[in-house]
C-alpha cells in the first residue's frame, strides 16, 4: 500500500522494525512426513468442457496465489487457462475470489468470469466469504462440488456483537443446500491441520488446495502444481509440503 516504503521510517503506526532478530517458527506437532507418492492417483476432470473453478477467501491468505498456481500449472501442462481476480478490499481483509476457467484449448475459452450456476469446483478458504450470495450464486446442484475450510475467523461482526455466538453451522448448511448433496461438500479445519502438520496456519490454503486436488477438483497434475510452486519461488518446500499434507 506504499510504494516508498515511507512506512518503515515511522510513517505508518502498525510497522515496528526488530534488528539483530530473525523469523522462529514453531515446531509442527506431528513429526511424521508424507510420502505424496504413496497416495492413489485422484480422477481428474477430463475437460469435455471447460472447467470453472472459484476460490474464495479474505485477503491476506494466499487466495490470489493459489488461483496463479493453477493457472500457472494449466499453461505449463498446454491447457488454455483464465484467471480472473476480484479482490475488493482484500487489504483490509475483506473478500477476495480468483475465477479459474481451464480448457483443453484457449479457444474454447469465450469469458473469464464464472457465471451464475458454472462453478464445477469451490475452494472455500474462508466460511463467511465461502457461504456468502456471490458465491452461493456460482454454484448448482447436481454439478458444483466443493471443498471448505472450517476454521472460524474473527471478523468486523465480532467488534460489535462480541458476545453473538458464530453461525458456522448455518453457513455450512447454507453450501451444503446450495451443491444439493452431502458427498458433493466436503468440511475440514485445514488452519488446524496445517498448524499441527507444519507448524504455521499460513499454509492452510495451500492445505486445501492438495485436499482439493486429491478429490479430483483440480484438473492439472500435481506434477505441473509442483513446477508452479516452485517457479513462484516463496517458501517453495513449505508449499510443496502442505499441499502433499493436504
Amino acid at each position: 500500500c506504499n510504494l516508498d516504503y515511507s512506512c518503515v521510517e515511522g510513517f505508518c503506526p502498525s510497522f515496528v522494525s526488530v534488528e539483530g532478530g530473525s523469523l522462529r517458527k514453531p515446531a509442527p506437532a506431528i513429526a511424521a512426513a508424507t510420502d505424496a507418492a504413496d497416495l492413489p492417483e485422484p480422477a481428474l476432470p477430463a475437460l469435455d468442457a471447460p472447467f470453472g473453478l472459484l476460490i474464495a477467501g479474505v485477503g491476506g491468505t494466499g487466495v490470489v496465489t493459489l488461483g496463479a498456481l493453477v493457472g500457472m500449472a494449466a499453461h505449463l501442462e498446454g491447457r488454455g487457462v483464465t484467471v480472473l481476480d476480484m479482490t475488493g478490499l482484500s487489504q483490509k481483509g475483506g473478500a477476495v475470489m480468483s475465477h479459474v476457467r481451464i480448457a483443453r484449448a484457449q479457444d474454447e475459452l469465450h469469458a473469464v468470469r464464472i457465471d451464475a450456476g458454472q462453478a464445477d469446483a469451490v475452494i472455500g478458504c474462508e466460511l463467511v466469504v465461502a457461504a456468502g450470495a456471490e458465491v452461493l450464486a456460482k454454484m448448482q446442484r447436481g454439478r458444483t462440488r466443493a471443498v471448505l475450510n472450517t476454521a472460524h475467523v474473527i471478523g468486523g461482526e465480532f467488534i460489535r456483537h462480541p458476545d453473538r455466538p458464530p453461525a458456522d453451522g448455518a453457513l455450512q448448511d447454507s453450501i451444503r443446500a446450495a451443491v444439493g448433496d452431502d458427498d458433493a461438500l466436503a468440511c475440514l479445519d485445514a488452519t488446524r491441520l496445517a498448524s499441527l502438520l507444519l507448524g504455521h496456519s499460513i499454509t492452510a490454503n495451500m492445505f486445501l488446495l492438495g485436499f482439493a486436488w486429491q478429490r479430483g477438483l483440480v484438473p492439472v497434475s500435481r506434477a505441473a502444481l509442483a513446477r508452479a510452486i516452485d517457479l513462484n519461488g516463496v517458501n517453495a518446500a513449505d508449499n510443496l509440503r502442505a499441499f502433499d499434507w493436504g
